[in-house]
This record gives structure tokens, sequence and C-alpha cells, in this order.
């Protein structure tokens, strides 16, 4: 991997849009730096596959941020990303937000990979720190959306026509490649050791739209958390530095789309787990759009679709549901008092056979005198491999939101529906209403009192047939349900 450590502020200034920092993910894993996997059937197309590899070069800023074509909001485009049935398709890249990082290039065309061969076609963004690494824990990323657009001829003219017309591409494979880093000079000031990695995720569509895919030999560690109204999946990486844009399978990974999609969307970062005085370092990614196959392809552990907790009568009662509980053994409930420091509590045998097994643990705290705590779930397969779930926040002097109940569901289209939320105190709320493309389609604020809501969702009548998701937001938490929606 390329780097470059700089304790000088960096002289292509960005604009920055001030974020909370992203989900805490897991521990990383054991690597090996000379270990490296890449037989004939790496980086290639799995047979009856698509076949659509994307070549993203010289790039041009189009509009959005005249200011600043780093900035959040500036948008880049790129002619002749693929070629399908003879069509030429383009790809339209918005940087969307910019969260405790800077971006210093878009695309750096002269990035090769571990044998020092041009990957000009990758997209291949150089990202940093937006302040100095000291002895604090720090995240941040660059969150990108890539559109996918045609002339209507299928002929660019370099106009402006070129990107008259939104196209969706089929069944997406989105790679990223050489997701390394290092131990952060092994200092040991971090939670669970010291490093510095790149982290990737992509906003999900829908449960398991898109899948994360690896081969059986990852050092990658897979997580998942909820942001902005969406949920989002993906890994943080290695700590063992690789050369170039390496295409190792340890250290690759892809996003497996299902459908048509005219854009995806996606998160490039760091996890800088607290070692020495690091600088400002910078790190050269490198991700495209094509065809991909690993020597032993496996999902990585996704497994988690739901964790979330309540506290009553001096408890915590954390509930989870997961599916894909594959040569799975149990689960080990951890608690911390600072988000940091976990100790485990207890451990949950899996629910062997269960297609979709829901989980409830009661953690006492009749004896702690905190008011905040903090858990997750360390999930283990029956070979001891592990990985962790995002980190929850429950708090003693704040009741929340439980039962979320739809009716009627199935909903027939133009009926009015009703939502009833139970609630512990009085707050005001946000309904959405979602789409399977995770599209937001309306919007209304309730006023919630204690006890239990009856809510009228208004507006509906013009949603098509199709399963929704509605959420119920409050400053401290969202509820989610499924919605089916017939004729």
């Amino acid at each position: 991997m390329y780097k470059i450590y700089s304790l000088l502020v960096l002289l292509c200034a960005v604009s920055i849009t001030t974020l909370a920092q992203p989900t805490l993910p897991p521990a990383a894993k054991s690597c090996n730096a000379n270990g490296c996997m890449t037989n004939s059937t790496i980086d290639v197309c799995p047979p009856l596959g698509s076949t659509v590899i994307s070549a993203h070069s010289g790039g041009v800023y189009s509009s959005g941020n005249n200011s600043n074509h780093l900035g959040v909001g500036a948008k880049w485009r790129f002619r002749n990303m693929a070629s399908v049935g003879g069509v030429a398709v383009n790809a339209e890249i918005t940087i969307d937000a910019i969260s405790n990082a800077t971006l210093e290039n878009i695309d750096d065309d002269d990035a090769v990979d571990e044998n020092n061969v041009s990957i000009k076609g990758y997209f291949a963004p150089r990202i940093g720190s937006d302040a100095n690494l000291t002895n604090s824990d720090r995240r941040g990323y660059v969150q990108f959306t890539m559109s996918f657009y045609r002339n209507a001829t299928g002929v660019n003219n370099n106009t402006n026509s070129d990107f008259a017309n939104s196209v969706g591409l089929n069944n997406i494979n989105l790679v990223h490649y050489d997701v390394d880093g290092n131990t952060a000079n092994n200092t040991n000031n971090g939670t669970a050791g010291s490093w510095f990695r790149e982290t990737g995720v992509a906003r999900q569509i829908s449960q398991n739209n898109p899948m994360i895919v690896g081969d059986a030999s990852t050092e990658l560690s897979s997580y998942t958390y909820p942001d902005g109204g969406y949920n989002w999946a993906g890994f943080a990486g290695s700590v063992c530095e690789r050369d170039g844009i390496s295409k190792c399978a340890q250290i690759a990974s892809s996003f497996s789309y299902n459908g048509s999609l005219t854009s995806v969307t996606f998160r490039l970062g760091y996890d800088y787990n607290a070692g020495s005085n690091g600088g400002r370092p910078v790190r050269q990614y490198g991700t495209r759009i094509g065809c991909f196959n690993f020597p032993q392809q496996m999902t990585l552990p996704v497994k988690l679709l739901g964790f979330g907790g309540t506290y009553k009568n001096n408890q915590t009662v954390l509930n989870w549901e997961t599916e894909n509980e594959v040569n799975f053994d149990h689960y080990e409930v951890e608690r911390s008092l600072n988000g940091k420091d976990f100790i485990a509590m207890n451990t949950v045998a899996a629910k062997t056979g269960t297609s979709k097994p829901k989980y409830q643990y009661a953690d006492d705290l009749s004896a702690v005198n905190d008011n905040v705590f903090y858990y997750r779930l360390r999930m283990v397969d029956i070979d001891g491999k592990y990985s962790y779930s995002n980190v929850i926040m429950v708090r003693r002097d704040q009741r929340s939101m439980t039962g979320v109940v739809l009716s009627p569901n199935p909903l027939a289209s133009g009926s009015p529906l009703t939502m009833r939320v139970s609630s512990g105190s009085r707050k005001t709320v946000e309904v959405r209403v979602i789409d399977g493309m995770g599209k937001l389609i309306l919007k209304q604020q309730n006023q919630l009192s204690e006890g239990i809501n009856s809510i009228s969702v208004s507006q509906l009548n013009r949603l098509q047939p199709g399963v929704y998701t509605i959420q119920v937001v409050s400053e401290e938490e969202i509820l989610s349900s499924k919605l089916s929606v017939i004729r």
C-alpha cells in the first residue's frame, strides 16, 4: 500500500463535513504479510456471471462545489467506464460526505499493483486523517455515490448528453482491494492493541443486499452499523502492510448486489486505534466494479439482522436476530462502561437449525452504579473464529421506545396505515417510509406520550406494491418495521 505521512497541514485544502465518529469496528485479526493468495481464479469472472469490468481514468470535475473540487457535493465524471452490449456506460461520482478525513486525490491514475503494474482503470482515491494521530482513537471516511449514465445514442460525444440518461447495471460486484494497514508502532495505547487500517462499507439497499463476499482465508473483520437512516455493511482491514494496491485474496472483498441499480453508495476510510504520534497518514485505495471470484469463496460473517437493548427494573434486556448460522457455535455478551474496554458477561448458545433465530439476554445492573452502558456481541464459529457486532448504548436514566406494530400489514394500496408505538417518555419522533432501494419516500413528525401511542401514517396512497421499511426516529434511537403493500 502506498502511504504518505506528513506532520504538516495537507497542501490540498478540502471541505470537511463535521460528523460523529463512525461506529467502532471489530478488533483487527491476526495476519501474515508474506501470505498472498493470487491464483488464476482471483479477479476473473465466474461462469455465467456478469462480464462488466469498470475502467475509471481521466476523471473530470463537473459541478457541485466550485470553491473546492475535492469538497462535499463535488461531482466528477468518468467517460467509458464500461461497455455493455456495445453501449458506452459512463460514471458520475459524487462526494457525499467527509468525516474526520481529507480527500487528497479523487482518483490517482498513477496507482500501481503489488508488481508495480499500472492499475489506472481502478477508482483509486487517496484519503487521510484530517488531524494528527496521537494517543486518542480516531476514525474517519469519505462517502461516495457512483451513478451510471449513457448517451441516448450509446456512443459518447464528449458533451453533457453523455450523461443524459440514467442506466441500470445488473448484479454489480463492487470490489475493494488491498484493505490493509499497520500496527501504529505497537505502543498499545489503544483499547485492543494499536493499528491504523483501512475500512470500507456500503449502504445496504435491503437485507443482505449487497452481500459481503471474501475468501475463506480473509484477514478482514466484518461489521454493520446504522447511520443516517440507513444500514451500512462492510469490513475493517488487516494490520499487515503490503506493497502497491495488492490483489491478495486475504485483503480483498466484494459487495455483491442483487438487481438492476443506477447507483451505489459506499464509504472508504480509516480506523486508528491509538499508538504513537503518526502524523496525518494518507492511504491509497483501489476499487472497481467487475467480476470477482475467490479460491475458496465465502460470505463474510455478517449474520446480525438486528441488535438492540432497553433498560427496565435495574436490568438491560438485549435482543438480537441473526441468520446463516452455518458452522456457528455461540454468542458472548460483552459490556463496557466507557465504550472501549469490554468484559464478557455471559455466553448464549446458538439455536442450531433455526432459520432466523431470535435471542434475548437480561443483564442484571442492580449492583452497578453507572448510568450509561455499552454492549456488543462476540460471535464465535465452531472453529474458534469470531467477529463482533456493532456497539449499542443503553442509558439507565432514559427509557426507550418499544413495540412498533403496523396495522394492517399487508396494506392494500391507498388504504390508511396505523402504527402503534410504546414509549417510556414524552418525545418528538420522525416517521420515515423508505422503499426497497433505500430511497426516502416520505416523512412526518409526531409527538409521543408515555405509554402506547397510535399514529396515523399519511400520504401512503402513492405507494406502489412492494416491501417498505417504516422507521420511527428519535434523538436516541431508530426503530424499524417492514410493511408490505399490495394491490
